[in-house]
């Protein structure tokens, strides 16, 4: 029943032990044995090696690869029809549930935003802000104070209609869930 190995030098013993499996060696009536990094059926000196304990290899349900193809449930149609039933209104009340929370996300982004705009402008007053110390309205620093303020308002409000436009999406999907 030996198939013509002797020894085996290998660092992963695992792979011998399947391939020995996969060939059809006869695993309860051979004994395996790693002496240090070699793998062997016949060690020369089985008292130095420490013998290896083969069981047949386990199958567990639901770890076996699938090649793509769906896999045949053994239920029929009415077996699993409530099942489908409940599973979809649960689908349908978490995804109410995200929807919601989303929606509440998304207005409080939006209020923390619109207060900040809301500031932004006010300290912006129209082109001219405020003079800070060592400052005059030709100062390049004032300047590019100006321009930054100018700039980081015209953000805030294409995030502010981004939000918006969000809001109105998530109140859409939250009238149409509530409608079904």
């Amino acid at each position: 029943m030996t198939a013509g190995f002797r020894s085996v030098k290998f660092h992963g013993h695992t792979l011998f032990i399947a391939m020995s499996l996969c060939t059809g060696f006869a695993v309860s009536e051979q004994t395996v044995y790693r002496c240090g990094q070699e793998i062997t059926n016949q060690p020369l000196d089985p008292g130095q090696c420490e013998k290896l304990l083969i069981s047949s290899p386990t199958q567990i349900d639901g770890t076996r690869v699938q090649n793509g193809l769906p896999q045949k449930s053994s239920l029929t149609p009415t077996d699993t029809a409530p099942d489908r039933i409940f599973s979809t209104a649960n689908k349908s009340q978490d995804a109410h549930q995200r929807n919601a929370q989303a929606r509440t996300i998304l207005e409080d982004e939006w209020q923390k935003l619109s207060s900040r705009h809301a500031e932004m402008v006010r300290l912006f007053n129209g082109g001219q802000p405020v003079l800070q110390e060592g400052e005059s309205l030709q100062s390049a620093q004032y300047k590019r104070r100006t321009s930054e303020m100018q700039t980081q308002i015209e953000r805030m409000s294409r995030d502010l209609l981004a939000l918006k436009r969000e809001l109105t999406r998530h109140s859409s999907n939250l009238v149409s869930a509530q409608t079904k």
